[in-house]
């Protein structure tokens, strides 16, 4: 599978053919052996800037699971300046109105016995917008969990790309691809002017994939 890897990021970003058949770009190559990312394509026209968004209205999104199918609702409501979210598996969390900074609180989270529910307090260190590719961002989250572990940990956001989602019965919809890194996992957005995220993923960079979706409505 290494050796797959590393010869399939060195086609180039064009498509081309071989005896008839013709490959896909390469965002659609990566996709089509990675079922844990959405099905994407290159651009087919110019991508507009997202300036920070705001979540002054309630919304809901619904999301398939790239892991198990599984299907999961995310109910958004403002906070203060900021959100809440309730998923339909239990979990509760709480940000900024900004999707890329770390959540500031959450409850019934994840099966981890010591950070399940916490509490934290998040500066945003640089911005990251507005949207284009090359674009960084910097948080601070220090935490507290409820059974009294703590942190002090930095995230690192950068848009690395922008493409064409790929979604059943939708038109191709063009988003930014967001990378933070927080040094212990990796989160991937999919970020769509004027629908926000369409797409997600979270690495543990020791435990690999945890979660990984694509929105449907």
């Amino acid at each position: 599978m290494k050796r797959l890897c590393s010869l399939l990021v060195t086609l180039p970003l064009a498509a081309c053919s071989t005896d008839g058949f013709e490959l896909p770009s390469f965002s659609s190559v990566t996709s089509l052996f990675d079922p844990t990312q959405p099905e994407t394509q290159a651009l087919s026209q110019p991508i507009e800037t997202v300036s920070r968004p705001d979540f002054g209205q309630s919304d809901s999104m619904t999301v398939t699971s790239l892991t198990d199918g599984s299907a999961k609702t995310f109910s958004v409501s403002p906070y203060g300046d900021g959100v809440r979210v309730r998923q339909s598996d239990g979990c509760v969390w709480t940000r900024s109105g900004d999707w890329f900074s770390p959540s500031d609180s959450w409850a019934n989270c994840g099966d981890s016995r010591n950070w399940h529910t916490a509490q934290a307090q998040v500066r945003e260190l640089d911005s990251l917008y507005p949207l284009q590719i090359g674009s960084t961002g910097r948080y601070q989250r220090s935490a507290v969990s409820h059974s009294g572990r703590s942190y002090t940990r930095e995230t690192r956001c950068e848009v690395t790309d922008a493409v064409e989602v790929l979604r059943s019965g939708q038109a191709a919809t063009p988003a930014y691809v967001v990378e933070c890194d927080d040094t212990r996992r990796l989160r991937t957005t999919w970020y769509a002017p004027g629908e926000g995220p369409i797409a997600y993923r979270e690495r543990h960079f020791r435990n690999g994939v945890e979660e990984a979706w694509v929105r449907v409505d």
